[in-house]
């Protein structure tokens, strides 16, 4: 397949992160995480972001230093350098201030990552999940609250087909604010890599 010409209106910082976008959907995908790190380190800073939210990454597995469980590296436990873990509620490494959900939206969460790993054990025959919260409203006023939910399933190797690793990652992201008459939106977004 023969690359199409980039558009002259476009500007120089688009035309890097486009030819960043290309050649990252021309590499496989097993290698994402690397690829995409090599070339944040050649794209200036501004691009640097709009490439980070442009590129799906497959989930990373940390483990909670505290209570030995593994649990999902994404954007929506990160602040800075560090993750927070859904078990422990601690950051690592330890980041002082670090956002953590309101004492209501954390009991969810604990019940909640206890409910979806055991799913994840029963649905995926294995796998480790996340559960993560937070509030929207920082004074709590609204009621407002975000949420992901994270699968990662590693299928190893599938001889018969021919196929030498499989890796199953879903993110599920939803939005609650409160509607009219009592009622609540919500918005969700699915991610299946």
């Amino acid at each position: 397949r023969i690359a199409q010409p980039l558009p002259q209106a476009m500007s120089a910082d688009d035309k890097k992160l486009a030819a960043a976008l290309d050649l990252l959907k021309r590499l496989p995908p097993s290698k994402t995480y690397t690829y995409l790190e090599c070339l944040l380190e050649l794209v200036p800073e501004d691009v640097a972001e709009d490439l980070l939210s442009n590129v799906d990454q497959p989930l990373q597995v940390a483990k909670d230093s505290k209570l030995g469980k593994q649990y999902l590296l994404c954007d929506y436990n990160r602040d800075g350098d560090s993750y927070r873990s859904p078990w422990s509620n601690n950051y690592e490494p330890a980041a002082d201030d670090g956002i953590k959900p309101s004492d209501k939206l954390r009991k969810v969460e604990v019940e909640g990552n206890d409910l979806f790993q055991k799913y994840c054990g029963q649905y995926y025959d294995g796998g480790i999940s996340s559960f993560y919260l937070w509030d929207q409203d920082e004074d709590d006023q609204t009621g407002s609250f975000a949420g992901s939910l994270l699968f990662k399933k590693d299928c190893g190797k599938v001889s018969k087909s021919g196929i030498e690793k499989g890796v199953w990652d879903a993110v599920h992201v939803v939005e609650s604010l409160p509607g009219k008459k009592g009622k609540v939106d919500y918005k969700l977004t699915s991610t299946v890599m």
